[in-house]
């Protein structure tokens, strides 16, 4: 249970706010005058502040003294609208232009992500697979096993590794991230490990690494899979010994140091192509963590908006926007193929834009524009098996270029008599047709261009030509080639086994 205190009188609600939220479930203390309530703050820590009119200060007096005092407090929340301004103001939550219905709507909503004594990172989402990596974590948190963190680019693996750091008996000593993508090989050697004056040119001093500065605390490496070969071997030397080599230098350092990797590449993969050391990959998939993309746990979507509303509304001093059922509806089918982030940054878009505004559908739908609307024309259903979510997508994504190709032929031959073509533009599957209608073993009616032959094939024909176009259109690369049918990896992989594509 939470504990909320609401400072002042709201003289323009209808409703016993103290009582209302107690209702909710909610610890509720209400003081009246300003003052008496900063003195209660120095002896607790609520979990939010909820500002009304104070009745021995001004309303600005309160706001700068809040600030001042607890610029971190978890939450504090504005109700009542003064016509004053503070230099305060954007440090709080600004609700007082809602109704009374709006805020009794809108305010557990906000309030729920406030964890009572919880760590600053949070997971968001109640799925199945967002609770399994809750328990995965609670598990080895306070443990000093490597820990391997793999998922599309997007999905929070950093937010997971923040997360075992401050569940870990090291949470009060440092958390240093590198990512390993970022920086040549050179400098990566010398960011990781430091480096001596005079091992290089520029080096006019000795640095310590990024190992040093972890010491005692979590060092998290990410997209590890991108780390040059020849660095992983020294890499390997320290998980094993503890010890490692300055650059240019000739004693050895001792260091105290959990690692977390993370990383959206195949490592099994990389390993069997020799990019990645064999024995590092077993040194360091001692624990796998397996973040889920975000098409996969669709249920989660409301629930990371509602944070990413508030988190947005926060830091830029706005009110937060409202989404219509319809609107979160709307945003829930969509793909993501950027996954968390490319939500969070489509949410935070639209609280600067709306500045606490109603997003109904058709609003949405402008927000978005005609360039996003269309990169998400392939049907997504909302729930359901994943596996054939990925069929329907492959074979709309084929049935499109047969269409774009037959119309450009058409065009090429002079408007000669037009083939029939089959479209994939929405509107084109018939009514009701759910996922049985690409089920692999469905049969579907191909219409040959050259009006010489009807064939029978079923919807796996279709996606193992989808799969090998994506291939020779990405020349072979096995990861541009998922990008182009906007799968993940592993997804291609176990199809290209089970097609026997495996030398395409």
């Amino acid at each position: 249970m939470q504990n909320l205190l609401l400072i002042g009188s709201f003289p323009r609600r209808n409703v016993n706010l103290a009582d209302r939220l107690r209702d909710e479930g909610y610890r509720v203390s209400q003081l009246l005058r300003g003052e008496e309530a900063l003195r209660h703050l120095k002896e607790s820590n609520p979990d939010g502040i909820v500002v009304g009119i104070p009745q021995d200060v001004s309303h600005s007096a309160l706001l700068n003294s809040l600030a001042a005092r607890f610029p971190l407090q978890n939450a504090i929340l504005l109700l009542e609208e003064t016509g004053s301004s503070s230099p305060s103001q954007d440090a709080f939550l600004d609700l007082s232009g809602m109704s009374d219905s709006e805020i009794l709507s809108v305010l557990p909503g906000l309030l729920s992500h406030i964890d009572e004594g919880t760590p600053k990172t949070r997971l968001i989402g109640e799925s199945p697979e967002m609770e399994q990596i809750r328990q995965t974590v609670e598990q080895v948190a306070r443990t000093s096993m490597t820990v391997l963190i793999t998922g599309e680019s997007g999905t929070g693996k950093d937010v997971v590794a923040r997360l075992l750091h401050e569940r870990s008996k090291r949470a009060k000593q440092p958390f240093i991230a590198v990512n390993c993508a970022a920086l040549p090989e050179g400098v990566l050697e010398s960011e990781l490990f430091g480096h001596e004056k005079g091992a290089f040119t520029g080096a006019t001093a000795r640095r310590e690494g990024r190992f040093e500065l972890a010491n005692r605390g979590t060092l998290f490496l990410d997209e590890i899979g991108e780390m040059p070969i020849q660095l992983q071997s020294k890499l390997l030397r320290v998980l094993e010994g503890k010890k490692f080599l300055r650059v240019g230098g000739v004693k050895e350092v001792d260091v105290d140091v959990r690692l977390i990797a993370a990383t959206n590449a195949e490592l099994e993969r990389a390993v069997e192509e020799r990019r990645f050391r064999q024995d590092l990959y077993y040194r360091l998939n001692v624990i796998q963590i397996t973040i889920p993309p975000l098409r996969e746990r669709r249920e989660d979507i409301p629930e990371l908006i509602s944070f990413f509303v508030l988190q947005s509304s926060r830091v830029h001093g706005l009110p937060p926007a409202r989404f219509s059922d319809e609107a979160l509806s709307f945003l829930s089918s969509f793909h993501w193929p950027g996954n968390v982030r490319q939500l969070r940054n489509l949410i935070e878009k639209i609280v600067i834009l709306e500045r606490g505004n109603s997003v109904d559908l058709p609003r949405l739908r402008k927000l978005l524009g005609e360039r996003f609307a269309r990169s998400q024309n392939l049907p997504v259903p909302s729930g359901g098996d994943p596996k054939r979510a990925e069929r329907e997508l492959i074979y709309q994504t084929l049935l499109s270029i047969r269409a774009e190709l037959a119309e450009l032929k058409r065009i090429v031959l002079g408007g000669g008599s037009e083939a029939p073509v089959v479209s994939s533009r929405q509107g084109s599957t018939p009514a009701g047709a759910g996922y049985d209608a690409f089920h692999p073993d469905a049969e579907v009616v191909e219409v040959d261009d050259d009006d010489d032959a009807v064939g029978h094939r079923t919807a796996a024909d279709f996606e193992k030509e989808a799969i090998r176009r994506a291939l020779r259109e990405a020349g072979g690369n096995r990861r541009r080639a998922a990008r182009i049918l906007g799968i993940g990896e592993r997804t291609l992989y176990r199809k290209l086994k089970l097609y026997e594509l495996g030398q395409s």
